[in-house]
């Protein structure tokens, strides 16, 4: 979202309608797509937001992330707080290392920090499985039709259930970032790790650390964790020392 720095070109006013369309759809479950598309024509005018061929759409769901049967831009979604999907992949290398994705250094938010080794958000359409496997091919380049080469387990192993996520950012325009996030784990094969591209260059490398490493900064509040994982990371540690094997 193109972001204003001149806060007379946000007057007031219009915070206090997104605060009072954000209050009375509730996330969606109050919406109709009437009411959004209308909404959604006045502020393509007022920020200048015209629709273009490869603007990305979301589903709006429910807490559990089943969607609603509406839709809209993300960066409609974004603004009003319409609940979306995101997904999150945290793979393991052959050796037990956690493969950590380094962001870009010029991606608009949170650089050059540590996040999930894939993450990304669910297109309009796309069902959990679907979502996964294109941000793990978007992201390092790794096809969903090598999935048993790149892999170490068949399939992919969910990690508990879809949780909401909510945050808010007041810069103008305002972010009000209601997610419903799925985890997902694996361990990559030697294939895989050898195979690792980054295909859309939202990512500038690939940090291995022990998964206890990783613990430790998460924990301590270092600056190089990206809130995705900050967020993220307590649920996997979780389940993997839960489903982990007796010693």
């Amino acid at each position: 979202m193109t972001r204003q720095t001149d806060p007379t070109q946000f007057p007031p006013p219009w915070l206090h309608e997104l605060d009072a369309l954000e209050a009375r759809w509730r996330g969606g479950d109050a919406a109709t797509q009437s009411e959004i598309d209308e909404a959604l024509a006045l502020w393509r005018v007022r920020l200048h937001r015209p629709a273009t061929p490869h603007e990305e759409w979301f589903d709006i769901v429910d807490a559990r992330g089943e969607p609603l049967g509406l839709t809209a831009p993300r960066w409609f979604a974004h603004l009003t707080g319409l609940r979306h999907r995101v997904v999150h992949v945290l793979l393991t290398t052959p050796q037990g290392l956690l493969a950590l994705q380094m962001r870009a250094h010029d991606k608009p938010e949170w650089p050059d920090r540590l996040d999930t080794t894939v993450g990304g958000h669910l297109k309009a359409g796309q069902d959990w499985d679907q979502g996964v496997l294109g941000e793990i091919e978007e992201e390092i380049g790794l096809s969903p039709a090598d999935i048993q080469r790149w892999l170490a387990e068949t399939v992919l192993i969910p990690v508990g259930e879809p949780f909401e996520r909510y945050n808010r950012d007041e810069a103008l325009p305002p972010i009000r970032n209601r997610q419903v996030n799925r985890i997902f784990t694996g361990t990559l094969s030697a294939w895989g790790l050898a195979h690792l591209r980054f295909a859309d260059g939202e990512l500038d490398g690939m940090y291995l650390t022990l998964p206890q490493t990783a613990r430790r900064m998460v924990e301590s509040g270092d600056d190089r964790i990206a809130p995705g994982l900050r967020n993220v990371f307590p649920h996997w540690w979780t389940f993997t020392r839960a489903s982990a094997p007796p010693k």
